[in-house]
């Protein structure tokens, strides 16, 4: 037998007729007892799904899509190559990051620092894969903003790459921005991310590139 998800009631609305009849009252109680939202189909709108108990327990835990985030763990030399607009010239630096399986093996948390001198950059993100939705997701903080990052996805197995979206807000703007991110992997010791930035005028650019190469492997186990 399915979880059917409608039958579950939303609390609070079961006292809801009783206080609007003290106040308007009893034909607004008769009208609101008949138009109540009375499941999460009617509170959300969604028309619910029958899942058995053993593919809900699956979608709670790591599956074979995540064996390809794997290749993203260890610790790594990053070259990095980044542009503030298309005819920029662009600005080379180093950093430093360690990323290691999380929570069971469900995500790849990534710690990130510049080695450039000044104040030190530092950012915190984390990769994984919803199988609920069956896409990619990722997570990013940093120490130059407070605004957090998120982007989806899928990886393409030919390429080897996974192609992101996702959106940020963008004090320069006063809005959400669209962001893209191409992460590819190289070879078991290297992999790249190209994120590709829009200018106000709507022309794309590639605003930043990241290479990964392995400094070496840790045991990855996911004890956090």
């Amino acid at each position: 037998m399915g979880i059917r998800f409608s039958r579950f009631i939303a609390p609070g609305f079961g006292r809801a007729p009783l206080v609007l009849s003290r106040l308007l009252g009893p034909l607004v109680l008769v009208s609101c007892i008949a138009c109540a939202p009375r499941s999460l189909e009617d509170i959300l709108g969604v028309k619910p799904r029958d899942i058995t108990p053993e593919q809900f327990s699956a979608m709670s835990q790591p599956g074979a899509a995540h064996d390809i985030l794997k290749k993203f763990v260890g610790e790594w030399n990053i070259e990095v190559i980044s542009r503030s607009s298309p005819d920029a010239n662009p600005e080379r630096s180093s950093a430093y990051s360690s990323s290691q399986w999380v929570l069971g093996y469900r995500y790849v948390r990534e710690k990130y620092k510049s080695l450039e001198s000044g104040p030190r950059y530092e950012g915190l993100g984390f990769l994984g894969y919803d199988a609920g939705a069956r896409v990619y997701s990722t997570v990013w903080m940093d120490s130059l903003n407070t605004s957090i990052a998120t982007s989806k996805g899928v990886f393409n197995p030919e390429t080897a790459t996974f192609a992101m979206k996702g959106e940020v807000y963008d004090p320069l703007l006063g809005r959400l921005k669209e962001t893209r991110t191409l992460i590819q992997i190289l070879s078991q010791d290297s992999y790249k991310i190209t994120m590709v930035d829009r200018t106000a005028r709507g022309n794309d650019f590639i605003s930043l590139e990241l290479t990964y190469n392995r400094r070496r492997e840790v045991d990855g186990k996911g004890g956090d």
